[in-house]
């Protein structure tokens, strides 16, 4: 009887540490476009043009569009923390969407942590939403 109680309570201390931890929501698999940059309606000069990041989870690292450049870089993640490394990227000359893509990459530097509901992912900088983005489930579209 003595050794039931005792599983028993190792049993129950088990299952109570498992609510405790957070789930960490993964971010890869998914095709995260921008629609909405520091409070403004991202609308590029080309409707067939998009600013977007896809993650790679187990290698920690980003890459996307950034309005006509792709761009590449690091990061790191932990519960709702995240911080992006310098970026690298392709030097094509954007007349049309440059501004987008300044604000863009500063953005990143600016981000220290994300949440994500109903997939949208949002990007924060000391609690305030800088960032939005749809998740588009086919990376294709």
């Amino acid at each position: 009887m003595k050794s039931f109680i005792i599983l028993l309570c190792v049993a129950l201390m088990g299952m109570n540490s498992c609510k405790s931890k957070k789930e960490v929501v993964k971010l890869d698999g998914m095709k995260w476009v921008l629609k909405v940059l520091n409070n403004k309606e991202v609308v590029l000069s080309d409707s067939e043009n998009k600013i977007f990041i896809l993650f790679d989870d187990i290698a920690r690292r980003v890459n996307g569009r950034a309005a006509c450049n792709r761009f590449f870089g690091d990061y790191e993640m932990s519960d709702s923390k995240l911080k992006f490394f310098p970026m690298g990227a392709t030097r094509m000359a954007c007349p049309n969407d440059s501004d987008w893509e300044i604000e863009f990459f500063q953005m990143l530097e600016t981000v220290d942590s994300y949440k994500v509901k109903d997939k949208v992912l949002y990007f924060l900088s000391k609690e305030n939403i800088v960032a939005e983005f749809k998740g588009l489930q086919d990376l294709a579209e």
